[in-house]
């Protein structure tokens, strides 16, 4: 688990873009997961993203017309899944997210805390293996923050992810496993314990 800090414009969320082929780097190489992501065709670098990671953002970014249930199971309805077999498997992670009881609500009827549990249900339903989470805190209350941040160390875990987070949340980089601080455009690692508190 590895927690990407650092000030405002630093350049966290576009090292994620980099990494999970969202943007181009201008210069040099970039390999992620192995793979020189820098030198993927447009199509390779989709099936990449498909295939081998999660994204979470700060803002959820589901889809208010449709269930929660439905939302986590899009990913698979993009790939060609049946219906029904999708709806399943997103009823799984719904489960596995503590929202089972809320799979039919809509968007708009589910707390902040609750659709980003949506969002990295849907996030995880492909089985990718690194999940990059940019500020998927940033807009709970303390609380909530804690809980969800609680619920991707808990499937990180089980799910043996690599996990990439960008965060402004000192308390929680330092629970990570590795800490990277971008600064003025140099990377450095740092310990975790290191961080304020």
């Amino acid at each position: 688990m590895l927690a990407i800090v650092g000030e405002s414009g630093a350049g966290k969320s576009s090292l994620l873009h980099i990494l999970g082929t969202l943007d181009w780097a201008s210069a040099g190489d970039v390999y992620c997961a192995q793979i020189p992501v820098g030198k993927l065709t447009d199509d390779d670098a989709a099936d990449f993203r498909n295939r081998e990671i999660g994204f979470v953002w700060q803002f959820h970014y589901l889809l208010p017309e449709f269930t929660a249930q439905e939302n986590v199971a899009m990913p698979l309805l993009m790939r060609g899944m049946a219906y029904q077999e999708a709806m399943n498997k997103a009823s799984g992670w719904l489960d596995e997210v503590g929202l089972s009881a809320r799979r039919h609500h809509r968007a708009g009827e589910l707390s902040g805390g609750e659709q980003q549990r949506v969002a990295l249900a849907r996030a995880l339903i492909t089985g990718p293996k690194i999940l990059m989470a940019d500020e998927p805190t940033g807009d709970l209350d303390n609380r909530t923050a804690e809980l969800v941040f609680e619920l991707i160390q808990r499937l990180h875990h089980e799910h043996r992810l690599t996990s990439l987070i960008v965060t402004h949340n000192l308390d929680f980089a330092r629970r990570c496993d590795r800490v990277l601080r971008l600064n003025q455009g140099q990377v450095e690692e740092v310990p975790p314990q290191s961080l304020p508190s």
